[in-house]
């Protein structure tokens, strides 16, 4: 089966309950079996899953043979099942030492899937045909655009564009997007490449967030540049990361000019500005996430990530745009 991938930090904004103490998160399952391998736990043989003060699991970890496992431990954890779109957040201990906080979630995020679906549709651009194959594997519905003419028809739905996507070939496409953006739409670009030009019109100031995560660092934070309206601005796609400068410079003259090269790029928009005046407008939102990330192959390797954290992370993003 296809999985859907992206990096592992961004665990921690997925359940309600989040964990407190900086430590590995570790993904399982509920109602499955699943081996681990762990490097150098320590001296300890024994482990225990508990959540609260019970005890789901428990074993002995073993000790892997051979030279290219020297100092690996494997144990096998089958958790309990739960009911549909819960997550429990359980601690795994070896000894008596709390080494790795552990989310057990059940496959399917979607407590009412037609309900949910029904509330948050979705409409997907995928033109390199590296998504839609996967979103009806995992029974996620949506409508599929083929054309710039349906991005422009999409009235209320999530416009989600599919990994891959090069604006650099895909002309006109960015300027259709952040139209729909501008006139109360909202929109998710996943993993972009190429540059993406800035085609927002003069009267808008939105806001831009910029999302950076990684292991040590989970931070949002507002980024400001001044005016960015017309296409005097690019977004760069640099290995993880997402850089906004400037569209006139060229090869490597480009400079970083917002943040530090975040993962995720928010922009909002809320009101028209003409001249003093300030006008309400429909609330709209397009966002880039570089790691999102849904088919692990040739396309763009990844450190493998169980399907189930990703599904979990997708609910997520989709509920935050719809919310907008």
């Amino acid at each position: 089966m296809k999985r859907l991938l992206f990096l592992p930090f961004l665990t921690a904004f997925l359940c309600s309950s989040v964990f407190a103490e900086d430590l590995p998160i570790l993904w399982l399952e509920a109602g499955k079996e699943r081996e681990v391998q762990w490097v150098h736990p320590g001296p300890a043989q024994d482990w225990t899953l508990r959540f609260e003060h019970r005890t789901l699991a428990s074993g002995r970890l073993l000790t892997l043979s051979g030279a290219a496992t020297i100092g690996h431990r494997s144990m096998a954890i089958k958790t309990p099942p739960v009911n549909p779109g819960v997550c429990l957040s359980a601690k795994l201990y070896f000894g008596d030492q709390h080494a790795v906080n552990v989310v057990i979630a059940s496959s399917d995020p979607f407590e009412d899937r037609k309900e949910w679906f029904d509330k948050h549709p979705i409409a997907l651009y995928d033109p390199e045909k590296t998504t839609a194959d996967i979103f009806e594997e995992q029974e996620i519905p949506f409508q599929h655009l083929r054309s710039f003419a349906d991005i422009e028809a999409v009235k209320d739905a999530v416009i989600v564009v599919g990994q891959g996507v090069d604006f650099e070939r895909e002309k006109g496409l960015a300027e259709l997007l952040f139209l729909k953006a501008t006139d109360g739409g909202s929109v998710l670009v996943a993993s972009p490449k190429g540059d993406v030009p800035f085609h927002i019109p003069p009267e808008y100031q939105p806001l831009i967030y910029s999302l950076t995560l990684s292991a040590d660092v989970k931070y949002l934070f507002p980024l400001s540049a001044g005016p960015i309206g017309g296409v005097r601005w690019a977004l760069q796609t640099k290995d993880n990361q997402l850089v906004l400068a400037h569209n006139d410079a060229v090869g490597p003259q480009r400079a970083k000019v917002l943040g530090v090269g975040p993962s995720i790029l928010d922009i909002r928009f809320a009101n028209k500005i003409f001249g003093p005046e300030i006008v309400p407008s429909p609330l709209g939102r397009i966002m880039f996430d570089k790691n999102l990330v849904f088919l692990h192959d040739e396309f763009e390797p990844r450190v493998f990530v169980p399907e189930i954290e990703t599904r979990y992370y997708f609910k997520t993003l989709i509920e935050t745009l719809s919310s907008k």
